[in-house]
């Protein structure tokens, strides 16, 4: 067992600071011999950082970098001013918490290092894949080389590189895999469809979306790359939970169509923005429609809606539908936007999934917000709306059941935490956020000891790599007049 664990984090962004750096701080405090030893950020976020750890009673050491291009490969003397300080804070492991175009990066620097690695989504992104095939590819590429390194490693240092996909800890989802269990194996029923839908109600202002730099588009890439991948991921975990090893797909095809940021335009242009905000929204028109257009030609999608079929020797066995949105339901309602794009700028999340087993079982998964203002919530906030609001409704062929089974039943968040863990002060999924760091500091101690049993380390995430590569290579392919069905191996 290791008692002294020191950690470094990589990237002191909103999200960050949303629920890595607040955990591990009380950690620190709470004399439980993890120390956040280190953080590293670029230099343009330097003032901005300084100030959020002097309000915050937060004493960091912290080391500032300019931007590299990631297709450079990272400076010969950042790579090793960041070995000096490994060794100098006898660092056990750092957070990744980056934009995802510097993840492989940092993530084959922490590998050489033999640190121990926990990683946001998504493990890997690329500018221009919305119409790249090469970069497309290289998502999975990346996957592939990453995960090479990984396993080269464990032949000399066992290690975890956790990415956090949340869901896979979460109460909630964790029931939903044991009901499609409970009907795998009593009816031998795969899943036979699965309908997703995720939306983040975030409006962006048509300049915004040239500008902005958090969740951007201008870099080539969007929705899919901002959260898509979490939806990605669980739709995989809810298949594996009913695998059947004699039904089990061994191929996929994926098609999609995407909304791009001229879409948007179209749908509302510049002239509805008077209508809603009179003439204030000349303080912020600064390009023309037809500029945008030209400007937002190579822009990463706003909303993608995709079809994966799984298929067993050329036949299909399982539909499941991914709808991504980023312009859906939101609450923002002023001209500009505000300093926190994570949570403060009028962001509600809807997320549903319904999954049907056959004749023998539907699940259906309901969580919707209605309140952008998330920082505090109450036993109020688990019904339909609130903040914390988680609902499954089971459906079930009673009379096929037997045993008095009920053709309804309902659960939601309060009911399932029987042990009492979910504080309601918090997002239930902040706080799983936090067992997720749990687990990374208990493999780092050796608690853990069999990465096998791990929720989700880097070995176990090759389909929903997959499925996000071959998303973008099918708007590729659509967008050079091809066909949009595009192929992979399971």
């Amino acid at each position: 067992m290791k008692n002294n664990i020191n950690l470094m984090i990589i990237g002191l962004g909103l999200h960050a600071r949303r629920v890595y750096t607040p955990y591990l701080k009380k950690l620190s405090d709470n004399n439980t011999n993890v120390n956040l030893k280190l953080g590293v950020d670029l230099k343009s976020q330097k003032d901005n950082i300084e100030e959020y750890l002097r309000s915050n009673n937060f004493p960091l050491e912290m080391v500032y970098f300019n931007r590299f291009d990631y297709r450079k490969g990272m400076p010969k003397d950042e790579k090793f001013r960041l070995n000096e300080l490994v060794k100098k804070n006898n660092i056990d492991g750092v957070l990744i918490t980056t934009e995802p175009l510097v993840h492989k990066e940092y993530a084959i620097w922490a590998l050489s290092q033999g640190l121990h690695i926990l990683m946001d989504k998504p493990i890997t992104t690329r500018m221009n894949v919305f119409d790249s095939l090469i970069e497309a590819d290289g998502i999975y590429n990346d996957y592939c080389g990453l995960l090479n390194l990984y396993k080269k490693l464990q032949n000399t240092k066992k290690t975890i590189f956790s990415i956090n996909v949340q869901r896979r800890y979460e109460i909630g989802h964790q029931k939903v895999f044991e009901l499609i269990r409970e009907v795998s194996e009593k009816f031998n029923a795969p899943i036979t469809s699965i309908q997703a839908m995720h939306s983040d109600g975030v409006w962006i202002f048509p300049n915004e979306i040239v500008d902005q730099l958090y969740h951007p588009y201008s870099q080539g890439y969007g929705k899919n790359s901002h959260s898509g991948y979490h939806i990605f991921d669980i739709i995989w975990q809810y298949y594996l939970s009913g695998k059947i090893e004699d039904k089990f797909p061994n191929q996929a095809e994926v098609m999609t169509s995407y909304i791009t940021p001229i879409g948007l335009l179209k749908q509302f242009c510049q002239k509805d923005y008077y209508k809603y905000f009179g003439n204030d929204y000349k303080k912020v028109h600064t390009r023309t429609d037809d500029e945008l257009f030209k400007i937002y030609k190579r822009f990463g999608e706003i909303d993608a809606f995709s079809i994966l079929r799984l298929l067993k020797d050329g036949d299909n066995i399982c539909n499941i539908s991914i709808n991504l949105l980023h312009n859906s339901f939101s609450r923002r309602a002023w001209l500009y936007p505000s300093k926190d794009l994570y949570k403060g700028n009028g962001r509600v999340k809807h997320q549903s999934y319904i999954i049907q087993q056959g004749p023998f079982q539907c699940i259906q998964v309901h969580n919707y917000q209605s309140d952008d203002k998330q920082d505090q919530s109450d036993i109020e906030d688990y019904q339909i709306g609130g903040n914390n609001h988680f609902d499954i409704y089971v459906f079930r062929n009673a009379a096929m059941f037997g045993n008095n089974e009920k053709p309804l039943t309902i659960y939601n968040l309060k009911s399932l935490d029987t042990k009492n863990t979910l504080d309601d002060a918090k997002l239930f999924h902040e706080k799983t956020k936090e067992a997720v760091v749990t687990e990374f500091i208990d493999f780092i101690k050796g608690k853990i000891k069999d990465t096998s049993i791990l929720k989700s380390n880097i070995d176990t995430h090759e389909i929903p790599v997959k499925i996000m590569s071959s998303i973008c290579k099918s708007n590729v392919m659509q967008i050079r007049g091809k066909s949009p069905i595009v192929k992979f191996d399971i």
